[in-house]
């Protein structure tokens, strides 16, 4: 049966190490699945990223524009048709994140949200990896060689934090990221069981 899964999380929190491991996970139990990441590697996606390298500021109207514009691609050109030929989708990134981050900068978060539900497939489940800041720019500061600018500030993520667990809805489920990997992968697939069993009654 064909599922739309997303791991969100600020940046930091672990969600494209616990995505990648979910969809090993499904893979190896015989799930049909494909792993997805936002923004895409189309070239839309590839100028979203270097946009976040290289620019200390871009107005966030335009930032949210360029994603929408990448999303509707991937919704085109992966999303609907994996959906469609009964693979379980793993997205390392939703709308979720436009809504926290743009919304971090100040545009309504309502908004994204209702203007991506327009186009954009709602998830079957989304596990928000919560993280402290702190912790998470240490881990960014050993894992990564250069910084995003435009996102990775305490400050701006402290913001982006708390939007994230001002989202409520019936398929989010929210997850302590703060130890190590191991202990909350086991913490995703207690929540994925979970769901599993409710979608059986």
């Amino acid at each position: 049966m064909a599922r739309l899964v997303v791991f969100e999380g600020i940046d930091g929190s672990g969600k494209t190490s616990l995505s990648r491991l979910f969809i090993d996970h499904l893979r190896a139990g015989g799930t049909k699945a494909v792993w997805l990441r936002e923004p895409t590697d189309s070239p839309l996606g590839d100028r979203i990223r270097r946009l976040a390298q290289e620019k200390e500021s871009v107005p966030p109207q335009q930032e949210l524009e360029l994603f929408v514009q990448d999303r509707r691609w991937d919704v085109e050109h992966n999303i609907r048709p994996a959906l469609g030929a009964g693979a379980t989708v793993v997205m390392d990134r939703y709308y979720y994140s436009n809504a926290c981050y743009q919304g971090a900068r100040g545009l309504d978060m309502r908004s994204i949200l209702a203007a991506n539900r327009e186009f954009a497939p709602e998830p079957d489940l989304v596990l928000i990896i919560d993280v402290e800041v702190e912790r998470a720019l240490e881990r960014i500061g050993r894992a990564r060689t250069t910084v995003a600018r435009l996102f990775e500030k305490k400050e701006f993520l402290e913001k982006v934090r708390a939007n994230y667990l001002s989202l409520q809805g019936p398929n989010l489920a929210k997850i302590d990221g703060n130890p190590d990997l191991g202990p909350v992968f086991a913490s995703v697939l207690e929540r994925w069981q979970a769901f599993l069993e409710r979608s059986r009654e």
